[in-house]
Formats: C-alpha cells, sequence, structure tokens
C-alpha cells in the first residue's frame, strides 16, 4: 500500500506566499508615509539635538492637547506651505513669551536653559551676522490654538521669532 500525497496547486502556494508579502509591503509603506514620517535634517537650526545630514522620525498620530512645553515639532511654515521646519514647543495658547539677553522668559519665569541643548562643536558661530548679543523679543501673547517655537540652535534657526506664532493645525508631527 502507498500513501498518495496531496499535493498543493502552485497557483495555491503562490497565493499563499504574496498575499502576506504584498499585505506586509503596503502596510509598512502605510505606515514609513502616514504614521512614522522621516525627515532628513538639512540645516542646524536644531543642533545639537538633531544633527545636520541626521535623519529624525516623527510620530504623525498625536493629539495637539497632548503636546507640551519642550516637545520637538514638524511644522508647515505659516508663510509657505510647501516648507517645513523643526523646532521646540515654548509657549502654548495663553502664554507670555519674551527674550532677554538671549535669555528665553514664559510667563514671566525663565526657561531652563539645559531646554537648550548647546552644541559641543565649534564650528557653529555663537552669533552670526545680523544678530546681537541680547537678540531680544518683545512679550508676546501666544493667541488660542497656536504655539511659540524657538529652535535649539537659536542663532541660526528659523522659528516664531521671525515667523510668528504657529497655528496647531500647521503641525505636522512630534518628534518619536
Amino acid at each position: 500500500m502507498s500513501k498518495s500525497k496531496n499535493k498543493v496547486p502552485f497557483k495555491t502556494r503562490l497565493y499563499a506566499f504574496l498575499i502576506p508579502l504584498v499585505v506586509g509591503l503596503i502596510s509598512a509603506i502605510l505606515v514609513k508615509y502616514y504614521v512614522i514620517t522621516p525627515v532628513h535634517v538639512v540645516n542646524q537650526f536644531m543642533e545639537p539635538t538633531l544633527k545636520n545630514g541626521s535623519t529624525a522620525y516623527f510620530n504623525r498620530m498625536f493629539r495637539s492637547k497632548q503636546l507640551g512645553i519642550g516637545d520637538v515639532v514638524l511644522v508647515r511654515s505659516p508663510l509657505d506651505p510647501k516648507s517645513v521646519f523643526i523646532a521646540r514647543i515654548v509657549g502654548k495658547p495663553g502664554d507670555t513669551i519674551y527674550v532677554q539677553k538671549r535669555m528665553v522668559f514664559r510667563n514671566d519665569t525663565l526657561l531652563d536653559p539645559t531646554s537648550f541643548p548647546e552644541s559641543a562643536s565649534n564650528d557653529i558661530p555663537m552669533i552670526p551676522p545680523g544678530k546681537t548679543e541680547s537678540d531680544d523679543m518683545p512679550k508676546l501673547t501666544v493667541p488660542e490654538k497656536s504655539f511659540f517655537l524657538l529652535a535649539d540652535n537659536r542663532e541660526l534657526g528659523v522659528d516664531s521669532r521671525t515667523l510668528g506664532v504657529v497655528q496647531e493645525s500647521h503641525v505636522i508631527a512630534t518628534l518619536w
């Protein structure tokens, strides 16, 4: 007596292989572009937190109510919707923000200077041309549904000091 083998047709084996592969690839692409967004850092605005030339991963699945002071966010520019920048939240709706002698104050309290890590390298100029030692900014109250953002490397960075406050709707993602 011989045993007969039940042969699985080639088509069935192919489907059993291809369907999970396609589902996995589509899932990976969806996660990459709609949940976790990779961003290539092309400037020194956030050094030393994010190095020039590195890749940062941002989480698109967030609630604006969960964003807090110190969170690093990816934001659509209020001046040019096609461009984005990375900055740190230092002011939420209702907060009063101002800068005196390079010190940042939130609601008349000095923000912890360690909130803005300093670069260990000396290739970043401390005060580039056009900036002053004090780089003062008058008091500003953050309107509802807006944030005040500062770059870690405030000497080079573009942030709310030049662009103004950023609407909640312009925040794309938060640093993973």
